[in-house]
């Protein structure tokens, strides 16, 4: 028995996770039946068939990017405010520069434009 599983049990927490799920379900609207969740997999297969994975690899890779872009930006302005350390000020500065850059700009619109155009049809 797990550390998790004792705890649980002690806890009485078996069912929550479950019950949550379904309460979340109901709420949503996606308690469905076995033939609805199969009709529903169906349409959303069928809706995204389009989709490459050349188009899910670059949009990670970008999303990547741009998460890191802005943790590091908030971590060194957290630091130069909290510590007034000269060095952090000057990197949140750079990464804000570069995050108002003409590149990410543009970039965004091409991004945009690729991943919408599958939208239109």
């Amino acid at each position: 028995m797990s550390l998790w599983s004792g705890v649980k049990s002690v806890l009485g927490l078996e069912g929550v996770g479950e019950s949550a799920l379904k309460i979340v379900d109901k709420l949503a609207g996606t308690d469905f039946t076995a033939e609805q969740k199969a009709a529903h997999v169906l349409k959303f297969m069928e809706a995204t068939k389009g989709q490459s994975p050349t188009r899910r690899v670059l949009a990670i890779l970008f999303m990547s990017e741009q998460i890191m872009l802005v943790t590091v930006w908030v971590a060194s302005t957290a630091l130069y405010r909290i510590k007034d350390h000269a060095g952090a000020g000057l990197l949140a500065t750079d990464v804000n520069l570069f995050l108002q850059s003409n590149v990410n700009i543009s970039l965004g619109i091409i991004i945009g434009f690729y991943f919408l155009l599958g939208v239109r049809k």
